[in-house]
């Protein structure tokens, strides 16, 4: 009995020694394949790809996620927070607005905040963006609606991921007033809203244009979310939003436009072509030709560098400035636009209301797919047409909260607090100037008496 029993003991020892040493190579390769390719095309392509040369991640690093390992390499950049990657198994919308994804939505973006009214501890959504044909604007909801509940719900941060996709909603909307007695803030009339099952929508690329009068003046107006040539997903060739471009600054071109309002709140990505089409449209026609842009690989890839001039063929309104409204949104091409114009036409001549921006100097793009997975690495600098790249956030020349105001109103409505702002620094500004100028110019002439008549009377 006891031989038998060490004999099955030294067995199981055989078994365990042996399954210790099974080679498992393979295993690992499989499930760290992905990120050792990714690693080995960021060490050529990456912008900084320098500081990957030498860089060996752990084995642990190998086995993350490929967003996390993405972040890992990015760590290496210059500060590098723009780097990104997408895994084509998971849906998810690399350019969301706040609440907002054009893959599957209900088609509005909001923001949570508690009972304006200071009346009860509840949070209500207020509505700040509805998209063009989606469910959302099918449904009716407007910007600056405020959601008290939905499907009978109070709304909290436990559940507010429900107002951002999913099933058909019963929503509750409240409108908020000043009573007129004591001036504090109430709610009045409360209706209720059907929210249609959530969908794809496109994020069209402007969803708003108008040109109005003001004083005798023809201001244009319009909203970029995205600058892009077309609806790529649907077509890879599309190019009408850059006909659709076309056509809003021919119809402003016509309406001869004096001063153009370009709300770039929600355009948080694109191409150097759109953005060298759009500029080509607003500068004086003095710049058609000249650099507008440049880019800067590193210097394994410094082949790719391209020079993007003014694009003399593009419906050119001359301007000799512009009003660019701006958000914590407004990112990426939407900043390469807006400092060179700063830096070509001149800061004084364009002038940015609302809120700062991130800062993106840099352009990300596409390497090749490879087991599921796209790295978007920053790959190059976006100069300006002197070759400076060191530019950061864009501050407001004029800071404006549009939360802080009770009517939102619509975009591309004169009563828009942005755009509304923004007609009030062209027009009350200049006559306060002008004013000023002209009381100086009287008590130098005031002066200029009082001297003449002393030297008369010596």
């Amino acid at each position: 009995m006891k031989t038998f029993i060490h004999t099955l003991l030294c067995s199981c020892l055989c078994v365990a020694l042996f399954s210790c040493a099974e080679d498992r190579t393979y295993e690992y390769e499989e499930k760290t394949q992905h990120n050792h390719w990714m690693l080995d095309v960021m060490r050529d392509k990456y912008l900084w790809a320098e500081a990957l040369a030498d860089y060996e991640p752990s084995w642990k690093d190998f086995f993350s996620q490929p967003s996390d390992f993405m972040s890992a390499l990015a760590k290496k950049g210059d500060n590098d927070k723009w780097s990104y990657v997408e895994v084509d198994t998971i849906e998810a919308d690399s350019h969301q607005r706040g609440y907002y994804s054009h893959l599957d939505s209900y088609g509005f973006d909001f923001v949570l905040i508690n009972d304006p009214t200071g009346m009860t501890t509840r949070s209500v959504a207020r509505v700040l963006t509805v998209y063009p044909d989606s469910p959302a604007e099918r449904a009716g909801l407007r910007r600056g609606d405020f959601i008290c509940s939905f499907d009978g719900y109070k709304l909290s941060t436990k559940n507010i991921s429900k107002l951002t996709k999913g099933e058909e909603r019963k929503l509750e909307l409240r409108t908020l007033a000043i009573e007129p007695i004591e001036g504090s803030l109430v709610w009045t009339d409360t209706v209720t809203l059907t929210l249609p099952q959530s969908e794809k929508v496109e994020d069209v690329a402007f969803p708003a244009h108008v040109v109005v009068g003001v004083e005798g003046v023809k201001v244009g107006y319009l909203m970029c979310t995205r600058l892009v040539e077309g609806n790529a997903e649907a077509d890879s060739a599309d190019k009408s939003y850059r006909n659709a471009l076309d056509q809003i600054m021919s119809s402003m071109k016509n309406s001869q436009v004096e001063e153009l309002v370009l709300d770039l709140r929600l355009c948080n990505y694109g191409d150097l072509s759109m953005v060298q089409r759009l500029g080509s449209s607003i500068v004086p026609r003095s710049l058609l030709g000249q650099t507008m842009l440049q880019t800067q690989w590193n210097e394994k890839n410094k082949a790719s560098n391209i020079i993007v001039p003014y694009d003399a063929s593009a419906v050119n309104l001359s301007l000799d400035r512009i009003l660019v409204l701006t958000s914590a949104h407004t990112c990426g091409a939407a900043e390469w636009l807006i400092q060179a114009l700063r830096h070509d036409m001149g800061e004084e001549n364009v002038i940015t209301i609302g809120a700062a921006t991130p800062g993106q100097n840099v352009m990300t793009a596409p390497l090749s797919t490879m087991y599921h997975v796209t790295p978007y690495p920053s790959v190059a600098f976006v100069c300006l047409s002197d070759g400076t790249h060191d530019y950061g956030s864009i501050l407001p020349d004029e800071p404006v909260d549009e939360l802080s105001f009770l009517d939102l109103g619509q975009y591309g409505s004169v009563d828009e607090p942005l755009f509304r702002a923004a007609i009030e620094r062209i027009f009350y500004v200049e006559e306060e100037v002008e004013d000023g100028d002209a009381d100086d110019a009287e008590g130098d002439d005031a002066d200029d008496a009082e001297g003449d008549e002393a030297g008369d009377a010596e």
